[in-house]
């Protein structure tokens, strides 16, 4: 620790010295580096009281405010401070690419002596999915779209490795990984699954056309004296249509509820585990269920108004009597659809 703060120190007298002859040359001309100085100074403070992540936010702002290559060392400090081996290695990485022949030879060395041990505690994965456009992450972190080419660098220890597509359940695995190991990742998304739920709104607007062949049949019968749509063939054909929507969500997320449920008994065999792991397995999994619960008996509902349309548009009119006249034949709208009075 004392180690590290040393290193600070000297980091800001590096930055000070340069603003300080600015200051007197230029006055207040240079505002910026003013304020990079200040939130410097701030980051320095949060370190020594060990507010690491308060730290790394005000030295990047100052970095941001003021780029200089003697900020990157101060942040690949606190990086390490708070165990991101990765960003750290990255950062001075970064800082010896920027200061180049700057760099005194014995601050050359140390750097060189930090990224071997950083190194040390650095591990790859290679990391495959079965389907291509999936954000994968590690630990929530999004590394890219698949397919993913090359490895991703990762910190020692145990890493929730995911992937996400619209349409289909998380496919996640925990991983354990030791410094400068190379591990092989593979995340099964379920295909089937994105296909429906791609063609899902497909499925619905083609319920249209369908709707739309039935009406000149209809208006066929009845041109002459009755509009084309009644209140009841409308009210019918709206709850058919609402009620196969309904069916087909359904049905989706049911299946995503089944595999929710056979997640979670994954993630609670699974061992070494995280409590975090298994809580959003669990959460996924009364999520799906209670959405397959809601769209099931919106679907019963719906399908009720459709049998109570059916029943009441499909009256039967009375059939005339023998020996009684031909009358004329009349359509006449009631509540339920249309009747049609007379003799044949």
């Amino acid at each position: 620790m004392k180690m590290q703060v040393f290193a600070l120190s000297v980091g800001l007298t590096w930055l000070l010295i340069p603003q300080v002859t600015m200051a007197q040359s230029k006055g207040t001309a240079d505002e910026d580096s003013a304020k990079a100085a200040v939130r410097f100074q701030q980051a320095v403070e949060l370190y020594r009281e060990g507010s690491y992540e308060g730290a790394l936010a005000e030295f990047r702002k100052a970095y941001q405010i003021s780029p200089s290559y003697r900020v990157l060392y101060n942040i690949a400090q606190t990086q390490y401070a708070l165990h991101d081996f990765v960003s750290a290695h990255r950062s001075l990485v970064q800082y010896m690419a920027e200061g180049r022949g700057e760099i005194p030879a014995d601050r050359r060395a140390q750097v060189d002596e930090m990224l071997a041990k950083l190194e040390e505690r650095i591990a790859e994965l290679r990391i495959s999915t079965n389907v291509t456009g999936a954000d994968i992450r590690v630990d929530g972190v999004s590394v890219g779209t698949s397919p993913l080419f090359g490895l991703v660098p990762v910190n020692v220890g145990t890493r929730k490795v995911s992937a996400f597509k619209i349409g289909a359940p998380e496919a996640v695995r925990t991983v354990t990984v030791a410094g400068r190991e190379s591990v092989k990742v593979e995340l099964q998304i379920d295909e089937s699954i994105v296909t429906s739920a791609a063609r899902a709104p497909g499925a619905v607007s083609s319920s249209v056309p369908l709707i739309e062949r039935t009406q000149p049949q209809a208006v066929s019968l009845i041109k002459t004296t009755q509009p084309p749509v009644t209140p009841g063939r409308t009210g019918l054909i709206v709850s058919l249509s609402t009620t196969a929507v309904l069916g087909v969500g359904t049905g989706v997320f049911g299946y995503l509820a089944l595999n929710a449920q056979k997640d979670l008994k994954n993630q609670i065999s699974t061992y070494p585990n995280t409590r975090d792991n298994i809580e959003n397995a669990r959460t996924r999994s009364k999520n799906y269920g209670y959405i397959t619960d809601a769209l099931g008996a919106a679907t019963l509902i719906s399908g009720g108004v459709a049998l109570y349309f059916l029943f009441s548009h499909s009256g039967v009119s009375p059939k005339p009597k023998s020996g009684i006249a031909s009358e004329p034949i009349v359509v006449a709208p009631t509540v339920g659809g249309l009747v049609l009075q007379g003799s044949f």
